[in-house]
């Protein structure tokens, strides 16, 4: 599905159990039968974000690589890419490392950074601790990738419930001082919750009306350093009003964006009902 913009802010939405992000097109990876270059793929200059992209893929996966011995192509007017019959909005070459994107999600951070996974990886398959697990929700995993990772725990019908106050949502912020002189002012807001039982459970979420049959999850606001002044938000929603968990597991939300004009900025993370203590962030020129 392609996000919709929402005050000049990408807001992810779907009406999936599963995050909202829910990817029509598989997030693809190393073609095994097809090494080349697919048609109409040309050379393309990776913008300074994606140093940003790299970091944040090195520290959840806990491997490091040179971003600069990745080339990067685009297929220009291309909302997909099919190849043996398969749709895919991006894929991995392997060695030398080669990173392929779909002209419309160039700069989809998520799917970004699933394929540089692959390549500090050096594997073409998902092996789930990185992909669903330690880099969960930083890096896309949907379709062939959460297939072949195992797929997501789903508690039985009589799991415990939590609420959204027992997942104790976290928020962090890369880089820790954003400026416009640092990958050009991109900023990553990351929200995070954590099932603390040692068994699978569901959280019951809030609908976001009375009687709506969705509800929010994920989300993220900024304001002028005034709470009463939020400018921009991005959330994510799920159908029903209960969101799965597996035993101790952890899902992330990354809110990718650019850096608002030098100053003081709050931001304040929420999972549902709950909400994370507003910080005040300085961005430099």
């Amino acid at each position: 599905m392609s996000p919709t913009r929402l005050r000049g802010i990408v807001d992810v939405r779907s009406a999936a159990t599963a995050l909202c992000a829910v990817a029509l097109l598989m997030t693809a990876c190393i073609l095994p039968t097809e090494p080349r270059l697919p048609a109409g793929a040309v050379p393309w200059t990776a913008p300074a974000r994606f140093a940003l992209w790299w970091r944040m893929t090195e520290s959840c996966s806990g491997r490091s690589g040179d971003l600069g011995y990745v080339r990067w192509y685009i297929v220009p007017d291309a909302d997909s890419i099919e190849v043996d019959g398969q749709r895919y909005d991006g894929f991995w070459l392997g060695a030398p490392d080669r990173i392929v994107l779909v002209d419309a999600k160039r700069l989809d951070g998520p799917l970004v950074r699933h394929e540089m996974l692959h390549a500090l990886l050096g594997v073409s398959g998902h092996p789930r601790d990185p992909f669903l697990a330690s880099c969960e929700g930083i890096v896309a995993c949907e379709g062939e990738c959460l297939a072949e990772s195992g797929g997501r725990v789903l508690p039985s019908p009589d799991a415990p419930v939590l609420t959204p106050r027992d997942v104790a949502t976290r928020m962090e912020i890369a880089p820790q001082a954003p400026a416009m002189s640092i990958d050009s002012g991109a900023i990553a807001i990351i929200v995070s919750i954590t099932n603390p039982l040692n068994q699978p459970a569901w959280v019951r979420l809030v609908p976001q009306a009375p009687g709506d049959p969705f509800s929010h999850t994920f989300g993220a606001a900024v304001d002028f350093d005034d709470p009463d002044r939020v400018f921009a938000y991005s959330y994510t929603w799920a159908e029903g009003d209960r969101f799965p968990l597996g035993a101790h597991e952890t899902r992330r939300y990354v809110w990718d964006t650019d850096a608002w004009a030098g100053g003081r900025y709050g931001i304040r993370g929420y999972f549902n009902t709950d909400t994370t203590a507003r910080i005040v962030l300085t961005v430099g020129r």
